[in-house]
C-alpha cells in the first residue's frame, strides 16, 4: 500500500544568522532540540535565502518565484504586482490538504486570498513586541492584545491546530523570533550568563564593526529552539510525525554589525545564508548536505511530497532527491535584491539592487551598476578580500557568470542587461 500523503510543516525563523544553531558549528549558542533534528534529517550547510528580507523572502515561499517574477520585491513594496496564481497554498489546499498559517504575515494579501483554509493565531504586520503582542485570531479578526509570550503563543496555537487538523496538512508557522525588539527570559539567557560577549560570536563571523548583544539573541533562539521541540513532541505524542516532513528556513541571515550594518539585504553572507533543514518521518536520508541551496528551492519540493504538479513553472528546484538518498545534482543557488529605491528597506537606505550565484566555494555578486564581486566562501567565510580582479581565478569567474546568466535567462529576469555592464 502506498504511504499517506505526508503533512508538511513549514518553520519560518525570522533574522536567524545561519551559525544560530549549534548543529552549524557554534559551540557556544545552546539549541539541543533543533539540533537533534537538523542531524536526524538533512542539514543543507550551504543553504541561502532567495532574497533576504522578510516581506519578499514570505512572497518567493508562498509562490515559487523570484521577486523580480512577482513583483514583491522589498518591505517597501509588500503587494505582488504580477500575476502569481495560482500559489504554492492554493495548489496544496486545492489537493486535499489542511491548510493553515500561524505566526508572522507581513504581506499586503491576507492569509486567506493566498490559499490559507484558517489562521488561528497571527501577527498582520512585521514587527511586534514579545510580551503580550497585538495579535489576530482567525482570518477576519483583529489586532488584539493578547497576555503571553509571542513565540510560546504561536507554537501552543500551532500544537492546537495539528491537533484538530485533517490530515494531510500543511502548516505555515512564521515565528518572529529572533527579530527584534529581543525579550529574553530569565532562564533562557542562564547559558550565557558570565561569558564575556566577544567570546559569543560565532566561529566565522568576522568580527570588527559595531557591538553586538550576542546573549540576548542567543537567548531569543535558545527560547525558539524549546518551542519547536514542544511542537515536535506533540506531533510525536499524537502518532504524526512519521508521516510528516519539517522544513526549517530563516527568513533572512543577520548581520550583527559587521562592516558598521545591523541587518539584512545585503549581499554579505552573513545577510544570505541562513540555517536550512529538513526532518521528520518522511525523510529518509541522514545527510549533512553541501550543495548550494536556496529557500525558494523548498516550494516545488513541498508540492512534489503532496504529489501535485505545479500549475506554473517555479523558480525553485526539487529537493525530494536530498532528502531520499542524501545527495542531488544542484551545484549553484541563487539570491537577488530589486528594489534600488530608500523605501526598499523601509529605513531610508537605498541599497543597490544586486543578483548572485554561490556554489559550494564561490560567491558572484553582480550589481546593476555593472560592478562585480567575488568570494571563496570557504578560505575567506568573512568576505574580506574581494577576488574580482585576481586574474588566477578568471575561469571561475567566467563559469560562475555563465550560470548567473542562465539563470537570468530561464526565469526571464530583466536584470540580465546588467552582465554587460561590467
Amino acid at each position: 500500500m502506498a504511504a499517506a500523503r505526508p503533512n508538511i510543516i513549514f518553520v519560518f525563523s525570522d533574522d536567524h544568522h545561519f551559525q544560530g544553531l549549534g548543529a552549524a558549528g557554534n559551540p557556544h549558542i545552546r539549541t539541543p532540540h533543533l539540533d537533534a533534528l537538523a542531524r536526524g534529517g538533512v542539514q543543507f550547510r550551504n543553504g541561502i535565502v532567495s532574497t533576504p528580507q522578510c516581506a519578499p523572502s514570505r512572497g518567493i515561499m508562498l509562490t515559487g518565484l523570484e521577486t523580480y517574477q512577482s513583483g514583491l520585491i522589498s518591505n517597501g513594496q509588500t503587494s505582488f504586482q504580477k500575476d502569481i496564481r495560482p500559489t504554492a497554498v492554493e495548489q496544496l489546499r486545492d489537493s486535499g490538504y489542511d491548510t493553515i498559517h500561524i505566526g508572522k504575515w507581513h504581506i499586503g494579501p491576507s492569509p486567506g486570498e493566498v490559499g490559507f483554509g484558517r489562521s488561528p493565531l497571527w501577527l498582520r504586520g512585521g514587527g511586534s513586541t514579545y510580551r503580550n503582542p497585538k495579535l489576530r485570531r482567525g482570518q477576519d479578526g483583529r489586532d488584539e492584545v493578547t497576555p503571553g509570550h509571542i513565540t510560546d503563543l504561536f507554537t501552543e496555537a500551532a500544537i492546537a491546530a495539528t491537533a484538530e487538523a485533517r490530515q494531510p496538512y500543511f502548516l505555515w508557522l512564521a515565528y518572529n523570533a529572533p527579530h527584534t525588539p529581543w525579550l529574553a527570559e530569565d532562564k533562557y539567557r542562564v547559558p550565557y550568563q558570565g561569558i564575556p560577549n566577544e567570546q559569543l560570536a560565532p566561529p566565522l563571523h568576522p568580527g570588527g564593526g559595531k557591538p553586538f548583544d550576542w546573549a540576548t539573541y542567543y537567548a531569543v533562539i535558545t527560547h525558539l529552539d524549546e518551542a519547536v521541540g514542544r511542537l515536535v513532541s506533540a506531533l510525536k505524542a499524537r502518532g504524526h510525525w512519521d508521516n510528516t516532513v519539517l522544513f526549517f528556513v530563516g527568513d533572512n541571515g543577520y548581520v550583527p554589525g559587521t562592516r558598521g550594518w545591523v541587518g539584512k539585504v545585503r549581499h554579505w553572507e552573513e545577510s544570505v545564508r541562513i540555517p536550512y533543514f529538513v526532518c521528520g518521518g518522511a525523510v529518509k536520508a541522514r545527510a549533512q548536505v553541501d550543495d548550494p541551496v536556496a529557500s525558494i528551492d523548498a516550494v516545488p519540493t513541498w508540492l512534489d511530497f503532496a504529489g501535485v504538479k505545479p500549475a506554473r513553472a517555479m523558480a525553485g528546484r526539487n529537493l525530494r532527491s536530498y532528502l531520499e538518498r542524501g545527495k542531488g545534482k544542484i551545484d549553484a543557488a541563487y539570491s537577488a535584491w530589486d528594489d534600488p529605491r530608500a523605501e526598499g528597506l523601509a529605513v531610508g537606505v537605498a541599497i543597490e539592487p544586486y543578483r548572485l550565484v554561490r556554489t559550494k566555494r564561490h560567491k558572484l555578486a553582480v550589481f546593476a551598476s555593472g560592478r562585480q564581486s567575488l568570494h571563496d566562501c570557504v578560505a575567506d567565510p568573512g568576505e574580506q578580500t574581494d577576488l574580482i580582479g585576481d586574474v588566477r581565478l578568471r575561469a571561475v569567474k567566467r563559469e560562475l557568470a555563465g550560470k548567473l546568466e542562465a539563470r537570468m535567462r530561464a526565469t526571464q529576469d530583466h536584470a540580465i542587461q546588467w552582465l554587460g555592464r561590467g
